[in-house]
């Protein structure tokens, strides 16, 4: 008896699907200096010169003093580097694990990159996954993030403070240039700056994620980048995140020009921009923007 076929055509067809595109330079980036330390450094400077100009009768006392002072000098002025605007990503289990690691893989190799993961809260059933597939898709940094100060002082801190670490494969990345997840220790304990690693947290439900992340202050998180498709989850997450005016659900790198006036105008706008959904709306006293692309179907 011939097997009865029946064709059936796709509900999604190729010509439906777009690559949404994304605002991704391709080079390595390095954290700014503290623009304050900088002009401490030059007030000292300018001080001991015009102590110099005033006194012409002591100036040999005043080079023995420079003298005693330059170790004093050179330790104060050590440079305090700048965040550059970092972001948070929370991936839930409804959420396309895929494209969330190509952000965070991203953001591994390039940590002081303007964007760039700092935090990443992650729910419990997905931890060993992502653990285990992050791992194989971590390379050596680059050597100008490797040998930053800002890196180099947080390497220490990770020996003295023993946190649990998920790292590059010791075959092909040393120990000394690696991508790094730290488990369960804010920014704030690894030193003052940026650190070159991303913070991993892990969680249960959306109200556990909202309170997770309050042991990241003082980091100055600009975005939250969420990964799920449930709306309900969303939103929940969305309300209780106090203090981040930005939300990018289910994407990443996007131009924010299409709301970027209307959020500064205080104004309730919604557009679509280049396949991507951009609203500003108030929740719970504050003015946030939520991105979304276009094709996420939010009645699921």
């Amino acid at each position: 008896m011939a097997d009865n076929y029946v064709l059936v055509n796709p509900v999604i067809t190729r010509e439906m699907v777009q690559i949404l595109p994304s605002v991704v330079v391709n080079r390595i980036t390095l954290p700014d200096i503290v623009e304050e330390n900088l002009k401490q450094e030059t007030e000292s400077y300018g001080n001991i010169e015009y102590e110099e100009e005033g006194d012409e009768e002591q100036t040999e006392s005043v080079a023995e003093t420079e003298e005693d002072e330059e170790p004093e000098l050179s330790e104060k002025a050590e440079p305090k580097y700048a965040w550059n605007a970092p972001c948070m990503m929370v991936i839930f289990p409804d959420g396309d694990l895929n494209c969330a690691l190509h952000h965070l893989v991203e953001s591994l190799q390039d940590p002081f990159a303007l964007d760039a993961v700092a935090v990443l809260l992650v729910q419990e059933s997905l931890i060993e996954e992502l653990e285990c597939r992050v791992v194989t898709l971590m390379k050596p940094l680059d050597s100008r993030v490797a040998d930053h100060p800002c890196y180099k002082r947080t390497l220490l801190k990770i020996a003295e403070l023993k946190p649990k670490t998920v790292v590059g494969p010791p075959d092909i990345v040393m120990p000394d240039a690696t991508p790094m997840l730290v488990r369960d220790i804010p920014h704030k304990f690894l030193g003052e700056g940026p650190t070159g690693i991303i913070t991993l947290h892990i969680f249960r439900t959306p109200f556990e994620a909202t309170q997770i992340y309050r042991k990241e202050y003082p980091l100055p998180i600009a975005s939250v980048s969420i990964w799920n498709e449930r709306v309900s989850s969303v939103f929940e997450v969305v309300g209780l995140m106090s203090g981040i005016d930005t939300f990018k659900v289910n994407c990443f790198s996007v131009d924010m020009e299409p709301i970027k006036k209307s959020f500064e105008l205080r104004k309730y706008s919604a557009c679509m921009k280049r396949g991507y959904h951009y609203e500003t709306l108030v929740i719970k006293g504050e003015r946030k923007i939520i991105i979304f692309p276009v094709g996420i179907i939010f009645g699921n």
